[in-house]
């Protein structure tokens, strides 16, 4: 940024500022020095100011001699005796043991300096003078760490310190490399404008703008999906090679239409996008899967996409919150984006699409992506658009009915809980919540909110719950009335007029790779209580067809077995053995056929919990043990199991040493806190270390086998659709006559599409809604 800097051997930074200081005052220059450490304070003069950052620069004070001596009194010379006395842990100045800031100001204010104090010693009496007396060598030494040395071999030349132009391309290349998005802006040179030849097609195309009639009722409707999504832009093949000029990038404006490509932007009439769709020999774009989703709604069949900026971005970092093609493009060295809603500035836009194919396609071969990029994540994209396209049935008399006995349950519970309180009370009020709970009843409380009050959350009352019955009625309240406005009333608001529910398919969320769902959520619908379970009823399949649900059995734990190479495991999924039947055995080194209920749920707690970190806290609260009893059972397990031990250590290690981890298809998770100084950040990462290449391979493994499924599925020419994702299960509506044939197909493509040292295995289960399927 050509901003000046120095430095000199032996001397600290603190030295380099006051003689700088030293040197511009002498100049007649008035001097600001910037600092958060307090020693600066004695650089102060006529000519030097401090100004002090107490809150980051948001809040600062600016201090001159005389606002210094209004705060305790001393001089800035006196700030050195102050650090000599009193000492500064931050700087490792020990100071006099004993002595605080209150006394040592007393002190100088009596006798000036530290020699002052020293030379009326026999003045002060008591402890203090014993304190100052058997302490004057670490005065004297604290005196000298404390001063500035004002004479470092540093000169002050003020032609060299004005501000230069910056060097905007080593700049914007080291801001990229070091992920400075926010000052990215600053050091990024504006985009170039469209091409001569394409801003005449522009003027042209906005004079006699080309709409085909056949296809604009449903563009305007897929104009409101777009914006409804709050996309910036979709963009269909904006740049293709035309046949004449091969491999030379095009770029087309949203108002140009060509029979290879497209550029469609929200709010900007749609050209022919269909026609182009299922014409287009190449599509790339940008968030392609909303354009992919009202495709296949308007019953065309367009070729698969062959690159989306999002997936891409997504592939190479991850953790990101958002994903803008202004951002991308910046940092990937292409320019800063014009804004606005003009043909120009959507051509500009749509230009940058090819450089980016370029730029991002490099950029995953140096990080080993493009096996994930080009063989799950773009085959994935127009299979999940074609699955919200499609959506399913839903009965909406029986989630009616859901509505109705859910009502009825909330009111008898929340009669229920004023009994045992003694009084009504506003329940979904966490203030009236924690009156009742803490004042009237007076349960031991907690934590508080941000506004003071006692907690309430979930947490809270689940610790409570044994000490009152009213507590367990709360969570049921909870519970219930969760079910009723979050899933029952809302899968009934979201309804099509087709009368089947479209979820949205996020491929972008999660950093592990798993897929996740909105409006609605259904991966969240709870199904470990009954009530959450029964409200599958409402999902069924069309007239003649059933719902067969395939789900994976034990993956994560199968992926474990792989990872670790523990023989007792692996043995386990070989022989088909109950795992956690199989883990409680060993564990408790009792024959399988010995082993109770109460033991295989403590040991599944500990199968599934310590893959995802649990520690022996966790597992005591979960399964209801003492914490004593749940660390010697953690302990037997890694004696018995030394293979998944040494598998969480090695990921611990790896992550430390390269920063991340990653999937066995080279899914890569950044854990830049893996080494952080305070535990709590430091442990979860950790976390994520051990459980991201679980937890990631299972998706990608899952992702495999849904495009293995959909190439089975076209290819056979049966009419069995796939409808659903939910973590581990896929949901299929199926013609009655064709059960059979599609069980053995899904079984198939869904064992066979990963290889792990142990099998994978499958549950196919058929029925006449979601919730009745059974196994067959």
């Amino acid at each position: 940024l050509n901003v000046k800097w120095l430095q000199a051997d032996g001397f600290e930074a603190d030295d380099l500022l006051g003689t700088l200081s030293r040197q511009a005052a002498d100049q007649g220059i008035d001097t600001l020095v910037v600092t958060g450490d307090r020693d600066a304070l004695q650089l102060i003069d006529p000519h030097v100011n401090v100004i002090f950052t107490k809150k980051g620069i948001s809040e600062v004070t600016r201090y001159d001699v005389d606002l210094l001596r209004a705060e305790n009194g001393l001089s800035p010379r006196q700030i050195i005796e102050l650090k000599a006395l009193m000492g500064d842990t931050s700087d490792n100045i020990p100071g006099v043991p004993g002595v605080g800031e209150k006394t040592a100001v007393k002190l100088l204010t009596e006798y000036e300096s530290v020699e002052g104090v020293y030379a009326h010693l026999d003045q002060i009496k008591g402890a203090l003078k014993e304190k100052l007396a058997s302490a004057r060598e670490l005065a004297e030494l604290s005196r000298k760490l404390a001063t500035i040395d004002q004479n470092a071999p540093v000169a002050f030349v003020p032609d060299e310190f004005k501000l230069g132009e910056p060097n905007y391309t080593e700049a914007m290349s080291l801001f990229k490399r070091l992920e400075f998005k926010s000052l990215l802006p600053k050091v990024t040179p504006k985009a170039g404008a469209p091409e001569a030849e394409v801003a005449a097609e522009i003027a042209a195309a906005e004079a006699t703008p080309v709409v085909e009639p056949e296809h604009a009722d449903s563009a305007a409707a897929f104009t409101a999906k777009v914006a409804a999504a709050g996309a910036d832009l979709a963009i269909v093949a904006p740049c293709v090679s035309h046949k004449n000029e091969p491999g030379r990038p095009q770029p087309i404006s949203a108002a140009v239409m060509t029979a290879e490509c497209v550029l469609y932007a929200h709010g900007e009439a749609a050209l022919g996008i269909g026609a182009v769709l299922e014409r287009a020999e190449r599509v790339a774009g940008f968030d392609l899967k909303p354009v992919y989703n009202w495709a296949y709604g308007q019953g065309l069949t367009p070729k698969a996409p062959e690159f989306d900026v999002v997936l891409a971005q997504y592939l190479l970092d991850p953790g990101r919150a958002n994903y803008k093609l202004e951002d991308i493009a910046r940092q990937h060295g292409l320019g800063e984006l014009p804004e606005g809603e003009s043909a120009s500035a959507w051509a500009t836009r749509a230009s940058v699409i090819p450089k980016l194919q370029a730029a991002m396609v490099t950029a995953m071969a140096e990080e080993h992506l493009l096996d994930l990029f080009h063989n799950i994540e773009m085959p994935l994209l127009p299979i999940l658009a074609e699955m919200e396209a499609v959506g399913v049935k839903v009965n909406q008399a029986v989630l009616a009915e859901m509505g109705v006995e859910l009502d009825r349950r909330i009111q008898q519970v929340t009669g229920e809980i004023h009994e045992l309180a003694g009084m009504p009370f506003n329940i979904g009020s966490p203030k009236q919540l924690g009156e009742v709970l803490f004042e009237k009843l007076q349960l031991p409380h907690g934590k508080k909110t941000k506004t003071g009050a006692w907690s309430t959350d979930a947490e809270v009352l689940e610790e409570l719950a044994e000490q009152h019955e009213v507590v367990a009625k709360i969570l049921d309240y909870r519970t219930l009335t969760k079910l009723k406005g979050t899933y029952v009333d809302a899968l009934g608001s979201l309804i099509a007029r087709d009368g089947r529910i479209h979820t949205t398919y996020a491929q972008t969320v999660a950093e592990t790779g798993r897929l996740s769902s909105k409006d609605p959520n259904l991966q969240n619908i709870p199904i470990r209580i009954e009530e959450g379970r029964r409200i599958r009823r409402a999902f069924v399949p069309a007239q003649g067809h059933v719902l067969v649900a395939v789900d994976y059995s034990q993956i994560e734990l199968r992926v474990v077995a792989h990872y670790s190479g523990d023989p007792a495991l692996q043995e386990a999924f070989e022989t088909n053995q109950d795992i956690h039947t199989r883990t409680a055995s060993i564990v408790w080194d009792v024959p399988m056929e010995q082993v109770t209920s109460e033991m295989r749920r403590k040991a599944k707690a500990v199968n599934f919990g310590l893959i995802y970190g649990q520690t022996d806290f966790g597992l005591a609260r979960s399964v209801g043990m003492s914490r004593a009893e749940a660390k010697t059972f953690i302990e037997t397990y890694f004696e018995k199991f030394a293979g998944v031990k040494a598998y969480m250590d090695a990921k611990k290690q790896e992550a430390r040493e390269k920063g991340y981890v990653t999937t066995l298809d080279g899914r890569k998770r950044l854990l830049p806190e893996i080494n952080h100084r305070i535990y709590s950040i430091r442990q979860n990462a950790e976390r994520m270390a051990i459980n991201t290449p679980i937890q990631g391979t299972a998706a990608d493994l899952m992702k495999r086998a849904m495009i293995n499924v959909d190439k089975a599925l076209k290819a056979s020419g049966l009419k069995a659709r796939m409808i659903l994702q939910v973590h581990d299960e896929l949901v299929f509506e199926c013609p009655e006559a064709e059960v059979e044939e599609l069980k053995t197909l899904v079984k198939r493509e869904m064992e066979g599409a990963m290889t792990l040292a142990v099998p994978l295995q499958v549950e196919v289960k058929v029925g006449s809604d979601w919730y009745c399927v059974e196994k067959v």
